[in-house]
């Protein structure tokens, strides 16, 4: 290469670079160029697709239709509801009735919780402290409750509380107090109190054993460096293995107030299917009222405003939920 060409800014690498630039520019446009729509992933799953909203969309789309009609045994025979608009919506807001079961499904569900999530923690720690022998009888019990059928657990706590044959009362008789053929379902707190101690019962394998599981995932060189500086117990629980285990929580608490909110099984099957007034869930009552009372569209209107109450209950956490997951 001669002097003169570098004064004249003639460099064989900008001649090579120069030359090269329209293949880069061509390599550009073809990665950024629109790609082709393949049909073919869509229609694989369309099937499916197809058959969930068939299963899922029509009884919501019923549920949702019927909850604007009067339909009752005379509509059932006519094969032809009666749209009235959002009277039946008004007149289950206007209920005494409705408001007081609603209230008493709303503590009866948070009380569920907060026993389920609180043993079900307490349990979990226990099983990262305890000797691994201990761990797997533990482990096993939890799953063989975990895969006891619902209707026989709650046959087993009905038996336990029975007005002839309970074990409870037995117990309770050989302390030397007079409790012959109690039945503890007269009063409602005891009563709930049985029932939500069997809901609780069942919780409580779930809720234990997803908590160990996120619990073994916490370093523990985090916990020794803590524990060096001088921190106690519960120090490392609120600043170390809460925040890291809180969106654990935040799925067990929702899952668990959904669960607990709709209880129905428990209630029915401890009271014989006869449930009293003021035994009344949200689940009982609008089932009493669809085939009770064969009043099918307040039932409807019940069960939607059951699903709104939920929504309202859990959003907070839904929200958090999809917060830590867009973090």
């Amino acid at each position: 290469m001669r002097r003169g060409d570098l004064l004249e800014g003639k460099s064989p690498l900008l001649t090579i670079n120069f030359l090269r630039r329209p293949q880069l520019s061509t390599g550009l446009a073809r990665i950024t160029s629109p790609r082709r729509f393949k049909p073919w992933p869509y229609l694989l799953i369309a099937p499916s697709l197809i058959a969930l909203g068939i299963i899922l969309g029509f009884p919501v789309y019923k549920l949702i239709s019927l909850s604007f009609e009067r339909y009752g045994l005379a509509e059932i025979i006519a094969g032809k509801g009666t749209f009235i608009g959002l009277e039946n919506y008004r007149e289950t807001l206007k209920d005494p009735e409705f408001w007081r079961i609603l209230r008493r499904s709303l503590l009866f569900t948070f009380g569920m919780v907060s026993v389920s999530i609180v043993v079900g923690g307490w349990l979990a720690h226990l099983m990262v402290k305890m000797h691994p022998g201990l761990r797997r009888v533990l482990n096993g019990v939890l799953i063989l409750v975990w895969a006891m059928p619902q209707l026989v657990s709650i046959s087993v706590w009905r038996w336990l509380f029975s007005f002839d044959f309970s074990i409870v009362t037995a117990l309770i008789n050989s302390l030397g107090f007079e409790m012959d053929n109690h039945n503890y379902f007269v009063n409602t707190f005891s009563g709930f109190m049985i029932i939500g101690g069997c809901v609780a019962w069942g919780a409580l394998p779930f809720i234990t054993i997803s908590i160990y599981a996120a619990l073994t995932q916490v370093p523990k060189d985090l916990i020794e460096a803590a524990e060096i500086d001088g921190a106690n117990s519960r120090q490392v629980f609120r600043n170390i293995i809460l925040p890291m285990l809180l969106p654990v929580y935040i799925i067990l608490i929702s899952l668990s107030t959904i669960w607990d909110f709709q209880v129905f099984s428990h209630i029915w099957i401890f009271l014989d299917s006869r449930p009293s007034a003021e035994y009344y869930t949200m689940a009982i009552y609008a089932f009493q009222k669809s085939f009770g009372l064969s009043e099918y569209g307040m039932g409807s209107a019940i069960s939607l405003i059951m699903i709104f109450a939920l929504i309202g209950v859990t959003g907070y956490y839904l929200r958090q939920m999809m917060r830590m997951g867009d973090e």
